[in-house]
C-alpha cells in the first residue's frame, strides 16, 4: 500500500470528507472511517482535519495504527480469527463485528483488565454467505454474553448486500434493538458508502464509509 499522497488527493479527500461530515451531522450519528485499505498519509491528512473514529479489518494494521495515533478511536469492523484476538482485547476502541459465543471467549481472554464494548453483528438478511448471527439467535447470544465482565455489548451492526432492499433491512435491525428491551442499546451501526443515507434515515448512530470518502486513495489489496 502506497504511503504518499498528493496535494491534489488531500485536497480532494478532506472536500468529501466535509460533505460526508455535513450529511451524517443532522441525524447525530458517528462517521467511522473505514481506513483498511487507504494509505497511511490519507488517514493523517483526515486525523488532522479532526476526524477521530477509524474502522479497520486486518487485526495487526489495527494494532499498528492505533500505537501510531493513540488520540483515536481504532475500530474492529472485520470477520475474526481467533488466534488475532489479542489485538483486538488489547488495542481495539470497539469490537464491531461479534458474531458467535467462541469468538467472545477468545477475545474477552485478551482485554487485559479493560472493558472492551463490542457490536453484535447480525445477519438481517439470512444468507447463508453473509456474516453476522441470525435473527433468531441474537437473544441469545446477547443473555450469554452477559457472563463475560470484559465485554459490553453497546449495540448491534450489520452489513446489507446491494440488491437486498437496505432501508427494509435498516428498519428490520432498529427492531431487533429496540426488541432487546433489557438491554438499552445505544448503538446502530449500518450502512456504507452505497447505502449510508437510507441507514441515517433508519436510525443508525454510526455509518462506515470507505470508497465514497477514500476514492481513488482506497486501494483493495487482498487480505
Amino acid at each position: 500500500m502506497r504511503s504518499a499522497i498528493t496535494e491534489r488527493q488531500s485536497e480532494a479527500l478532506l472536500a468529501r470528507w466535509q460533505q460526508i461530515c455535513r450529511e451524517v451531522a443532522p441525524y447525530h450519528a458517528r462517521l467511522i472511517a473505514v481506513s483498511k485499505y487507504a494509505p497511511d498519509a490519507a488517514v493523517a491528512a483526515l486525523i488532522a482535519a479532526g476526524q477521530r473514529d477509524f474502522g479497520e479489518s486486518r487485526p495487526q494494521q489495527l494494532r499498528d495504527r492505533a500505537l501510531r495515533w493513540p488520540q483515536c478511536n481504532w475500530h474492529m469492523i472485520g470477520p475474526l480469527q481467533r488466534n488475532k484476538a489479542k489485538y483486538i482485547g488489547r488495542f481495539a476502541a470497539s469490537w464491531m463485528s461479534l458474531e458467535s459465543w467462541s469468538q467472545a471467549e477468545a477475545v474477552a481472554r485478551q482485554t487485559s483488565g479493560r472493558i472492551l464494548s463490542v457490536l453484535i453483528q447480525v445477519n438481517v438478511v439470512a444468507q447463508a454467505q453473509q456474516h453476522g448471527v441470525d435473527a433468531e439467535d441474537l437473544s441469545p447470544l446477547f443473555q450469554s454474553l452477559q457472563q463475560l465482565n470484559s465485554l459490553r455489548v453497546t449495540g448491534l451492526m450489520a452489513m446489507v448486500p446491494r440488491g437486498n432492499d437496505a432501508p427494509k433491512q435498516f428498519v428490520h435491525l432498529r427492531r431487533l434493538k429496540e426488541a432487546l428491551v433489557e438491554a438499552s442499546l445505544a448503538d446502530l451501526c449500518m450502512g456504507m458508502s452505497h447505502d449510508y443515507q437510507d441507514a441515517l434515515a433508519a436510525g443508525a448512530t454510526m455509518v462506515r464509509i470507505g470508497s465514497r470518502l477514500f476514492g481513488e486513495l482506497d486501494v483493495r489489496h487482498p487480505v
